[in-house]
Parts: structure tokens; C-alpha cells; sequence
């Protein structure tokens, strides 16, 4: 009874061993495959990381590559704008030194220099204007070359057109406000605007003009040409019903009363003029 109460007690402890053994070897594995899944979650993850990492630096390259290339084509734009501002530039300086060469073109004289007619009507209109507004006296001289006829005849149109050119140079000269302006009106014919001056100022000038052209002589290849002039005068101080047009009409008749009466000489409008 003994024996077999030994025997049973020992197979129950190799059994209990057994299962232990067992059990042991159950937890092993299954420690095993938990601490494998782990791992292997442990590596996906680190290389889900990884991966994002690599997009973020890849994004990151991207944006500063797209950055650079924007900056790139920034700096040609701008680089681009400031040669077409220095072109613009350059050519407005051309445009604007066509437009001073055009104005001279349309302004003045080319033979004689002084100022034309077309710039003439424009100036006597502005002038009368202001004198109109500003309540001060305007004169007008229109001046002749007496028997100029003579001289082309006598001496060929080079020669006239010499004498032209010394006479202009008398009335540059003789000008010395920059508001008095001297024209060619056309031919041998003459016009002097003097803003702000009164009959009395206008006669002192022309006589001035006069007597200094008596005086000297004009040369045209070693050939000496005596020139006088004739010149008549009005003073517009605001008279009722006188134009810029009329201003000059009664100038022109007191320059042919000048001519009528004998030449070189300078008369001043009268209404018995008329």
C-alpha cells in the first residue's frame, strides 16, 4: 500500500513536472511571438518615421529648390525691368531732344536764326493776352529793308541772303530782355514784340536798330552793302475793338507811311493813318 502511495505520488510529481516543463515551454513561445510582434511593430514604425523624415526632407528640398528658382526668376525680372527702364529711358532722352530739334525746326528761321512767323502768331496772341490781363502796354515794331529789291538785283539772292543774316545779328544784339523777341515775318520783312513796353520804349529801340544799321556796313565777299531800314510802331494799351490782328495792321501801315515818307526812318500809328 505504501509502495503504490509512493508510486502514485511520484507520477503525479513527473506529471506536475511535465506540465510545468510544458507550461514553461508555452510561455517561452508565446514571449517569443508577443516580443517578435513587437519588433516587427517597433521596425514599422521606426521606418514609418523614416519615410516621413524623408518626405518632410524631400518637400523641405522641393520648397527651397522652388524658392531659389523663384528668387532666380525674381532677380531676372528685375534685372530684366531696369534694362528696359534704362532703354525707356534712353529712348525718352531721344524723343525729347527730337521734340527740341523739331520745335527749333517749327519756331525758327533757318536762314537768319531769329524766330519764324508760324511762332510769331502764336507769340503775339499769348502776349497780347497777358497784356490784356495784366493791364500793361504791348508794342509791336514791324521793320523793312529799304530798296532790298536793289540788292538782289545788284549783288545776286547770296548776297541778300547775307544781309538778312547781318541784320538778324543787329537785332539779337540789340535786344537785351529775354521777353523781347525778334521775327522774320517773311522776305526782308521784320517783326519785334516788346511786352510791357510803352510807345515811347518802342521808339528808343528802333531808333537804336536804325541808326547803328545806317551806320555800318554789311560786306558780302569784300563788297560793301549800305542797308537802312523803315519801321513803323503801334502800342496796343487796350483801345477797344484791337486784336492781336489789328496790332499788327496798323504797325504794317505806320511802316509803309515810313516808306512813303522817304525812308529810313521809323514813324508811330496814327488813326490819320487810316
Amino acid at each position: 500500500m505504501t509502495d503504490l502511495t509512493f508510486q502514485c505520488n511520484e507520477l503525479f510529481f513527473q506529471g506536475l513536472a511535465i506540465s510545468l516543463v510544458i507550461f514553461l515551454m508555452v510561455m517561452t513561445v508565446v514571449a517569443y511571438l508577443l516580443y517578435r510582434k513587437h519588433s516587427l511593430e517597433q521596425r514599422s514604425l521606426k521606418e514609418q518615421i523614416i519615410k516621413v523624415k524623408q518626405d518632410i526632407l524631400l518637400e523641405n528640398n522641393s520648397y527651397q529648390l522652388l524658392l531659389e528658382q523663384q528668387q532666380e526668376s525674381q532677380d531676372l525680372l528685375e534685372e530684366r525691368v531696369q534694362e528696359r527702364t534704362l532703354e525707356l529711358h534712353i529712348t525718352l532722352q531721344e524723343l525729347e531732344e527730337a521734340n527740341r530739334e523739331l520745335e527749333k525746326i517749327n519756331t525758327l528761321d533757318e536762314l537768319t536764326g531769329l524766330f519764324n512767323r508760324r511762332f510769331y502768331d502764336q507769340k503775339i496772341l499769348a502776349e497780347y493776352r497777358r497784356s490784356k490781363r495784366n493791364l500793361t502796354p504791348l508794342s509791336l515794331i514791324i521793320i523793312d529793308i529799304d530798296h532790298f529789291k536793289v540788292v538782289n538785283d545788284s549783288y545776286g539772292h547770296l548776297a541778300g541772303d547775307q544781309c538778312l543774316v547781318w541784320l538778324s545779328n543787329h537785332f539779337k544784339q540789340s535786344l537785351k530782355r529775354s521777353s523781347d523777341m525778334a521775327f522774320r515775318y517773311g522776305g526782308e520783312e521784320f517783326c519785334v514784340i516788346l511786352p510791357d513796353t510803352d510807345e515811347k520804349g518802342a521808339i528808343a529801340l528802333a531808333e537804336v536798330l536804325r541808326n547803328n544799321i545806317e551806320q555800318q556796313v554789311c560786306t558780302y565777299n569784300d563788297i560793301p552793302i549800305a542797308l537802312t531800314i523803315s519801321s513803323g510802331i503801334f502800342t496796343y494799351t487796350q483801345q477797344d475793338g484791337v486784336q492781336p490782328k489789328q496790332i499788327f495792321t496798323r504797325a504794317d501801315k505806320a511802316m509803309y507811311e515810313a516808306k512813303h515818307n522817304g525812308r529810313n526812318q521809323t514813324q508811330v500809328y496814327k488813326d490819320s493813318i487810316e
